[in-house]
């Protein structure tokens, strides 16, 4: 029997592949179905149908077993593709994010009000940091990042982690310059928390549940998040030799820059009250 019609939806590699195989193992059933008709003088009554199909599944065929295991591998290299694909798109998203993603909670699991952030504010934060670096400097720093992950993972091959990436000393030095340029914008700190606030307030999606539904982005999240996501340059900081480092880097305003917004970040702040929830 030819090849049944490719026509219909984009599916992406993954999906695509899998309808592919799919379209493979019908038309061997349907072959073994059409051989089994024509041994019955062209026609096949549904007892029939069904003897021959648990014939099929019951015979021993050595093309079918290696089409089995040719399948699955070629559906691990699709993976490893779409994964490397991924991580080539989005390591600057990932480095940025890195530094308070342990304020997170697992994928699909509530936040833990008072102690953590909700994941949904995530693209919140992304959005406001491309507002605040400009295209032209976030494709700079994209591209910084891509160029990394692409000289590690030829250097580690199949057994690349992005632990490989967070732990480089050039992903630090992205972050800090990212974190330097977007320290001035906190120069008028108020104005500028207000602004980030809303930003990441208005762009959160609707929680899953109800403890997601009553949590919000307030002052003392705004803390939370600013506090880790800078505490990496802060220890840095915290040393001479550190603080002649980024000094010698960004220049003396900058660390003036840094040391306001980290006393603005020390001073006492609103804190969120937290919902009793009934067990």
């Amino acid at each position: 029997m030819g090849m049944m019609d490719d026509d219909g939806p984009d599916l992406g590699p993954g999906p695509t592949r899998l309808k592919s195989l799919a379209q493979i193992l019908l038309e061997r059933v349907a072959d073994h179905l059409c051989d089994a008709a024509i041994g019955s003088g062209g026609r096949l009554d549904p007892a029939g149908i069904q003897a021959s199909l648990d014939e099929f599944h019951r015979r021993a065929d050595p093309e079918i077993t290696d089409f089995y295991r040719t399948g699955w591998n070629e559906c691990l290299a699709v993976i490893d593709e779409v994964r490397r694909e991924s991580s080539r798109r989005m390591p600057f998203e990932r480095l940025m994010v890195k530094p308070f993603a342990h304020l997170l909670p697992a994928a699909h699991q509530p936040v833990e009000p008072g102690k953590g952030l909700s994941r949904r504010v995530v693209p919140g934060f992304l959005s406001a940091l491309q507002q605040m670096l400009g295209p032209v400097l976030l494709e700079q720093y994209q591209n910084r990042c891509r160029e990394l992950v692409r000289i590690i993972q030829t250097a580690r091959g199949n057994d690349f982690e992005w632990e490989d990436v967070y732990g480089d000393p050039t992903s630090q030095v992205i972050v800090n310059d990212v974190l330097v340029h977007i320290s001035k914008h906190f120069a008028d700190f108020e104005r500028r928390k207000t602004w980030l606030i809303g930003v990441i307030a208005g762009e959160m999606s609707l929680g899953e549940d109800s403890i997601e539904r009553d949590w919000a982005f307030r002052e003392a999240e705004f803390h939370l998040l600013m506090t880790a996501l800078f505490k990496p340059l802060r220890r840095q900081m915290d040393t001479g030799e550190g603080q002649q480092r980024i000094k010698d880097r960004y220049g003396t305003v900058a660390c003036e820059l840094l040391a306001d917004l980290f006393a603005e970040l020390n001073r006492p702040h609103n804190v969120t009250r937290l919902k009793r929830i009934a067990p």
